[in-house]
Parts: structure tokens; sequence; C-alpha cells
């Protein structure tokens, strides 16, 4: 049976705006409070007797469930829809907030705030993202750019809310507040409404038990639409459909039989992905420079400190860093959208630039030329991180894109594991934070270089192919 389906098209603005409004909320509500740790479990860590070594620990342990619940999204958005999923992981992680109040001991702050905290907001985060990828598709940029905005901005904000809040509740009671004000998150989930075909049905999987004909939903095949026009198999009860896209048709035989359970948990977790050469390439670039990310916004503040500025001027320095970011999320994305530049292709190019403005301000003292280095550089980070999860959900369709997400994020919790500690290594040895500087430059660089490579390959082939296909036509 051969079934013709209409490809539905993401509507790229109205309802899409209240999601884009849904994810922002999600982001801001979760994460914003990270640069405040510091500040807020000061007191708690020093009662407790807690050495900076424990605190790393705390932080690092959340980015790491943070990343590595990336396991569960691809099979959790195969059964449940991303609204439901990203309002359990708000859930959660709000409740781990709320229970980290009552906390006494450090095992308790890593078990709430680390453990539970990071699984609930990696959860909904991903969550949020594949919805914004299903809303937007030609203005993709910009929605993401609007989303992670707010983000930023809250993040300069943040600090002296939590600084108002431990001098009126003390910690506890400021535990409380913000896991009341992280509850936001639970309303920008309920914000991420399924898509809607033309007629008004909402877009749901079509199970066996469900629906025994072999007449499979229109709006289902927006999860299992293949961006590169490659026929798909929907397995229907004990048979699967022919499915026909772009002409092209994919013949399948009826199945019986249980698959094996390697075979189930490939089908599962998407793990075919790691056969995509193109894919793998990608997810290893960008968590090489997720990691020389992470390390530089945490070692910056030292290095500035170490070439002679004093607290307010190192504030100042991040604050424009922050300023100009916000600016360039806000302007670029719109930008890029319009001219119709690939998302993977702004980041590539952009990526080289933030490594090599970041060595060269490794170079400066104090001047005005550091404070222009610094204007630039927040403002080419700004134009990287937009696109850095849009670079995932460029390489593969729009179905396998939960796996792929989630993948690419247990990849960055992988690198951070493993080459975080190698960058603090360096900078114990070598006693300068200009030449940590340079080393994360070189890992940016990785990422560009293993990009280009592979570019110009695909190019090599694409002209192979049209060389051939010219020849053969003159030979007919």
């Amino acid at each position: 049976m051969n079934v013709d389906y209409n490809k539905k098209k993401a509507p790229d603005g109205g309802w899409g705006w209240f999601v884009c409004l849904g994810s922002s909320l999600i982001t801001l509500s979760l994460r914003s409070l990270d640069p405040s740790f510091g500040l807020l479990f000061h007191d708690p860590l020093e009662e407790l007797n807690v050495a900076s070594t424990g605190t790393s620990l705390i932080m690092s342990i959340l980015d790491s469930i943070v990343n590595f619940s990336g396991l569960f999204i691809g099979p959790l958005l195969k059964r449940y829809s991303y609204r439901q999923v990203a309002f359990f992981g708000s859930v959660l992680s709000c409740s781990g907030l709320i229970l980290t109040s009552r906390a006494n001991s450090m095992f308790h702050i890593i078990l709430t705030y680390s453990i539970l905290g990071g699984l609930g907001t990696g959860l909904a985060i991903a969550s949020s993202f594949v919805a914004l990828n299903t809303f937007f598709d030609k203005k993709r940029g910009q929605a993401v750019g609007f989303s992670m905005a707010g983000t930023t901005l809250a993040m300069m904000l943040v600090p002296q809310f939590i600084h108002l809040l431990l001098e009126a509740y003390g910690f506890r009671g400021a535990m409380m507040v913000v896991g009341a004000w992280a509850l936001h998150s639970a309303v920008g989930a309920c914000l991420l409404r399924p898509l809607e075909d033309k007629k008004g049905n909402v877009a749901k999987k079509c199970y066996p038990s469900q629906d025994k004909s072999n007449k499979v939903p229109e709006s289902d095949t927006l999860l299992h639409e293949n961006n590169n026009g490659v026929g798909l198999k929907l397995e229907n009860g004990n048979k699967k459909i022919d499915i026909v896209e772009n002409g092209k048709k994919n013949e399948a035989e009826d199945k019986h039989e249980d698959p094996p359970f390697l075979k189930k948990m490939k089908e599962t977790f998407d793990l075919d992905l790691l056969k995509d050469s193109v894919y793998l390439n990608v997810i290893i670039g960008l968590s090489l420079y997720y990691v020389a990310e992470s390390n530089f916004k945490l070692m910056t503040p030292f290095f500035l400190s170490s070439i002679g500025m004093t607290n307010v001027e190192v504030a100042s320095c991040l604050s424009i860093t922050a300023f100009t970011d916000i600016l360039a999320r806000l302007t670029l994305p719109t930008i890029f959208d319009r001219f119709g530049f690939k998302k993977r292709s702004v980041f590539w190019i952009f990526c080289l630039l933030v490594g090599i403005g970041r060595s060269i301000m490794a170079a400066q003292s104090k001047g005005i030329f550091l404070i222009v280095t610094f204007v630039v550089i927040g403002f080419l980070r700004g134009a990287t991180l937009v696109n850095m999860n849009l670079s995932v959900s460029e390489c593969c369709s729009l179905k396998k894109l939960p796996s792929a997400f989630g993948i690419f994020m247990v990849s960055k919790g992988l690198f951070v594991v493993t080459l975080s500690p190698l960058i603090g290594y360096i900078r114990d040895v070598s006693q300068s934070y200009t030449f940590c500087i340079h080393v994360m430059t070189f890992m940016i660089s990785m990422t560009f270089v293993a990009w280009s490579l592979e570019f110009t390959i695909g190019a090599l082939k694409r002209r192979a192919t049209s060389a051939k296909q010219a020849q053969n036509e003159v030979i007919e």
C-alpha cells in the first residue's frame, strides 16, 4: 500500500511566539541561578565545613547530570509530548530547589540541587528546544535568539535579587523563594502546545493500540519528516506502510517477531545516528567548543584579576560582554534568517573569530583596547551560542531531533568530564591563565579544521557526481 502524505510545514509564527516565550521562561527560571551559586551557598557551605573542592564537586555533578539527562530525551519524547516532558522536568527541578532549603549536609545538597535539579533542568530545556524546532523553520534562528536573550539578561540581574533575598530571609528562606520563582518554568512548559494541523487537530503519535487501521494521521508525518527527502517507514500495527516522498519509495516487508535486545536499544535511542559521519563531526566539534566556552567563562575573572584589575573593573568587563552578547542574540539571527545563511556555517566562521579574539585579549593588559576586545568577543560569542544547538538540528530530521540532541548533550558531558580537569592541570603546571586561553583557542580551531575538511570533501564529492552525471548525459 502506497500512501502519499503532504508535508506539514512549521508555521514560523502564530502560537510559535508563545512557544518561544515558554522556552525563554524555562531557561530563564532554571539556568539563570548558576552564576549566583557561590553567593547563595557561601554561608551554608561554610557552616558545613565544605572546602572549595566540595563546592566544585556540587557544580560539576549538576553540569554532568544536566548533560547526561540527554540519554532519556529521545525515548521520552517518542512516548510523550514535549509539553508533558518539559512540565515534568520543570516540576522536578523546582522540587529539587525547594528541598535544598532544608539541606543540612553536602550529600543532601548534591542529591537535591545537583541530581534532582539537574535531571529536571536537562529534560525541560531539551524539550523546549525540540518544541522551538517544531514551530519554526525559516525563523528558527530568531526564535532561539529571543528565547536565549532573556536568560543572559537574567544572569546580570539575578545576583542582585539573590543578595536582597539573603539579607531579608537568609539561605533557607531565599531557597524557598528561588524554588517558587523557578516554578515559572512550569508555566512556560504549559505554553509548549503541540502543533496543530490546518483542521485544528493536535499532532499525536499513532500507536498500534490506538489505531488498528492502516491510515496514519497527517499530523503524524511532522515527526517522521526527513529533511533530506529520504523515504521513511512508519510502523502501524504489525504492518509497515510504504511512504512516498519526493517520488521515492521505501519498501518494507511485514515483521511479526520481536526484534532482539540490541536492535530494540538501537531503535529506542536512535543509535544509528552514530553511523552518520557528518553528525559525529558536528557533535564532537560542538562539544570541544562547549568545553572551551565553559572553562573560559570560569577563568576570565581570575585572568582579569591576575593582570591587576580590581573587582569593580572585572565586573564592568563581564557586564560589557553580557550586554554585547544579548545584542548579538537579538539582532544577528534576524539578519542570518533573512539571507538564508546555514546555522552551521555561521557557527563555523564565528567560532574561529571567537578563538582569535580571546587569544588577542589574553595578550593585552589594562587599557581601552582590552575593553574594545571584550565588546567584540561578547558579540561574537552571542552569534556562536545562538547557532550552537541549531547546528545539531540542521544535520538530522525532525523525527530524530530528540535523540540527536540527547546524544549531543551526553557528548558534552563526556567532553567536560574528560577535558576540563586537563585544562585545570595545564593551568596549575603552567601557572598562566594566558596559556590556558590559548589552549582553549586551539580546541576551537580543531572544530574549525575538522568542519573545513568535511565541507571540502563534501564539495569535491558533489563536483565529482555532477561531472559523472554530465558525462553520462553526453554518452546518452
